[in-house]
């Protein structure tokens, strides 16, 4: 097996592998035995199990960012209800890689980790902005967003495990989510309401 397939070998076993336990519990003898190779090549490849795990989850996010670019069509909620049907696709087709990426998030306190799962968040709540039409949105109106994002997290971890409705229900329903969010923190926060107008009361024909 050619250098480059040997290293991928072992990040797609290390996947694997953190889609079923915490990363944190993974040793270096773990990826081994799983990808039936010695210890030897595995020091060839990476420093130490961090270095595999940071590597790893670097190539989840550069591919899941491409996933999470909503398209302009100039129908925010068709957009949403969109980018949301390729979301899911994704995180269905890797969920090893997707359940890694939230478990690390939330299970490994590194700098590293955190910045991984910051920088997928701050994406997607960059474009919901630049979708809204608003350069900086009121404090109240971004921790909407924010805590939306929190809500997909969470909500796509437990659809991965149980699959208890449809891929369509599963996205109409997140899309509800965050339009019940932003009216919500419209009603509570002038500033908010006034950015969110032509989103909330849009014209009439």
């Amino acid at each position: 097996m050619a250098p480059e397939r040997r290293r991928d070998h072992l990040i797609a076993t290390a996947l694997q592998i953190y889609s079923r336990r915490s990363p944190q519990e993974v040793s270096v003898d773990d990826i081994v035995e799983e990808a039936d190779v010695s210890r030897a090549l595995f020091y060839r490849y990476f420093t130490n199990i961090r270095d595999l795990h940071i590597t790893a989850l670097s190539k989840v996010v550069d591919e899941l960012l491409v996933e999470l670019t909503l398209p302009s069509s100039g129908d925010f909620r068709a957009d949403l209800h969109t980018a949301l049907e390729r979301f899911l696709e994704f995180a269905e087709t890797y969920a090893a890689s997707y359940t890694a990426l939230l478990r690390s998030g939330s299970t490994i306190a590194t700098s590293n980790t955190s910045t991984l799962v910051e920088r997928v968040r701050k994406h997607v709540v960059d474009q919901l902005r630049e979708h809204l039409g608003l350069d900086e949105a009121p404090r109240a109106l971004e921790r909407t967003l924010r805590g939306w994002v929190a809500v997909v997290e969470t909500t796509l971890l437990s659809w991965l495990q149980d699959r208890d409705m449809g891929k369509e229900q599963l996205e109409a329903w997140l899309t509800d989510q965050l339009f019940a969010m932003v009216a919500s923190t419209a009603r509570h926060d002038p500033a908010s309401a006034e950015r969110l107008r032509p989103l909330l009361d849009p014209p009439t024909a």
